[in-house]
């Protein structure tokens, strides 16, 4: 008798939970559906040719400014939070099950709840057996309240737990890289490919100012997403989930809007999903067959600004990320190589909006070819006026490095980022050393600088001028031969030309000097001699006029010959000429 009443109340609990299972997949079945029913009619936006065609999926990319993501319709919003009630019940009744958890979660992340999401996902953890997914849902809650060093300990502990063949497809970054890198990965062994791995989530992770790797977490969250959408009810409007979905979701993450093509003549429907329009490129596609590459020149874009890129992230922990305008200079120091680098971060309107006085956090990273940090230098900044100054310099041995300019403004988080690659090369005993040019703001009545640290010198960050400005420029020279009476003896020449056009595009104007072209049938240079004390370091400063120069890209060029030895170095920099109207 007793062994009938315990199997008759577990047939009733039984009975409960299918109740309550059914009625969990029938609220979600209706957000899913109002999701596509109700949501903004376009007409022809689906139209053009494909970008690049994904499984079922055509992708089209925005060139230009990016549409406004159409909103969620007021029912659209209270489905979703029904079918949270509804999912909260069922989990209460059946704690344990992944697909009733899985779903509870990932409504309440869309639903702009991750404390609630990271607490439902906890309350799983404790009730399942499930080893793994215990760890990951609880890892994907955290990444979506924007706590990674947190999820990427989960994300490891249930991957951990995996079959290794599983576990592996989610460390694969194959899907993230183009076609030739894609070839290159697949082409090494399990150690190299961890390696790549490795190296290729250190240059991607957005800011190593703050704790953790957004986009290795992300990238791990986006796997969890595939899967919990692979198990949503399909409704009129949706397509089965496929490896097209699974490809597009750990490309650029779930959709944010979406909008009913109804100029078809047929009676599908067809849906146009858009992706977060302030997604970036961190996640480098080539780091192998190209590089992080060096800075772009003045005037062209960042990479990370790169609409067609294969994969974009739009990180939680900070609210806007914007191209660092800097300048990089090198200064050779015996046989190491001193690295210098000049910013400037304008704040944008909203970080505008409480006025002046702004602080953040900034720091200069330096890593090595195999993307292991070296070095970095940090300290706190305030704003002048609506922009950030920072200055670093570091010391560092020949070879080839990767620097990271970064600054986090402190209340509205806003920040800056400026990632590239750098070759840094020491001369040879004996031989003569030139720095590179530093473009400053200029000297005109002032006392010429005689070394990078005197107040007189303001470098420019920005290496895009107007055609009225006047350069203030300054390099080092040093390895100058001792002329028998322990002085040296050298002639600077200094030209500027446009790129693609021969010769030199006009003279100079010089501001504080008085000096006399090379010669009137030879392209305009100008030239100065001078001496210096032999075994020390001759500062190089003068302010170049460029008045007269049209728009466009311009190389400013300084030469150094010993007159003692013969030797001549040779240094150029690169600036932009905006239009008067720009």
């Amino acid at each position: 008798m007793h062994a009938t009443s315990a199997l008759g109340a577990q047939d009733t609990a039984n009975a409960a939970a299918e109740r309550h299972r059914r009625a969990a997949r029938k609220a979600e079945a209706e957000y899913e559906s109002l999701a596509r029913r109700l949501a903004p009619a376009t007409f022809g936006s689906g139209g053009g040719e494909c970008d690049e065609i994904v499984g079922r999926f055509c992708l089209r990319f925005d060139t230009g400014e990016p549409r406004p993501v159409p909103p969620e319709a007021p029912r659209v919003v209270e489905a979703r939070r029904n079918a949270v009630e509804t999912l909260r019940r069922a989990f209460a009744a059946v704690p344990g099950d992944l697909r009733i958890a899985g779903s509870l979660v990932r409504y309440l992340v869309e639903d702009g709840r991750p404390e609630e999401a990271v607490a439902a996902a906890e309350a799983f953890a404790w009730a399942t057996s499930d080893s793994t997914w215990k760890e990951l849902l609880v890892a994907f809650g955290m990444h979506a309240r924007g706590d990674d060093s947190a999820a990427e300990r989960r994300f490891a502990e249930g991957i951990a737990r995996l079959p290794p063949e599983e576990a592996r497809r989610l460390e694969r970054v194959d899907v993230l890289l183009a076609a030739e890198e894609r070839r290159f990965y697949r082409g090494l062994d399990e150690e190299g490919q961890r390696q790549y791995e490795r190296e290729l989530w250190v240059a991607a992770d957005p800011l190593y100012l703050t704790p953790g790797n957004e986009a290795r977490a992300e990238h791990f969250a986006r796997h969890v997403w595939a899967r919990l959408l692979s198990q949503a009810p399909v409704v009129y409007g949706m397509v089965p989930w496929g490896k097209d979905l699974d490809e597009l979701t750990l490309r650029y993450g779930v959709p944010v809007g979406r909008e009913r093509d109804v100029s078809s003549w047929t009676l599908d429907v067809r849906m146009i999903e858009h992706f977060d329009p302030d997604q970036l490129a961190y996640v480098p596609e080539r780091l192998r067959t190209r590089g992080l590459g060096e800075a772009p020149l003045p005037g062209e874009p960042s990479p990370l600004e790169n609409p067609r890129a294969r994969s974009g992230y739009a990180p939680l922990t900070f609210r806007r990320l914007l191209p660092f305008a800097h300048q990089v200079t090198r200064f050779p120091a015996g046989d190491s190589v001193v690295l210098r680098v000049d910013g400037a971060l304008a704040l944008d309107s909203v970080a505008l909006e409480g006025g002046a006085g702004r602080t953040a956090a900034t720091a200069l990273f330096v890593l090595d070819s195999a993307y292991v940090h070296v070095t970095e230098r940090r300290e706190r900044a305030a704003s002048v006026r609506d922009t950030f100054f920072v200055s670093f310099e570091t010391t560092l041995p020949p070879g080839r490095f990767v620097y990271s300019l970064e600054a986090l403004e402190d209340e509205t988080r806003l920040a800056g980022r400026a990632r590239y690659e750098v070759t840094l090369e020491a001369p040879g005993p004996g031989e003569l050393a030139l720095s590179d040019i530093l473009i400053a703001h200029p000297y005109r009545d002032a006392e010429l600088p005689r070394t990078r640290d005197a107040p007189g010198l303001a470098p420019r960050a920005l290496l895009i001028v107007q055609p009225t400005d006047t350069l203030g420029l300054y390099a080092e020279v040093s390895g100058l031969a001792d002329g028998g009476d322990g002085a040296t003896r050298y002639r600077v020449e200094v030209s500027i030309r446009r790129t693609g056009e021969s010769g030199i595009s006009r003279a100079v104007r010089w501001v504080g000097r008085t000096l006399g072209l090379v010669g009137p049938d030879t392209p305009p240079r100008v030239s100065w001699t001078g001496a210096g004390v032999a075994g020390g370091v001759e500062p190089l400063a003068v302010d170049l006029d460029l008045a007269g120069l049209k728009p466009g890209l311009y190389v400013v060029q300084l030469a150094v010959e010993d007159l003692v030895t013969g030797q001549r170095r040779e240094s150029q920099k690169a600036i932009r000429i905006a239009r008067p109207d720009a």
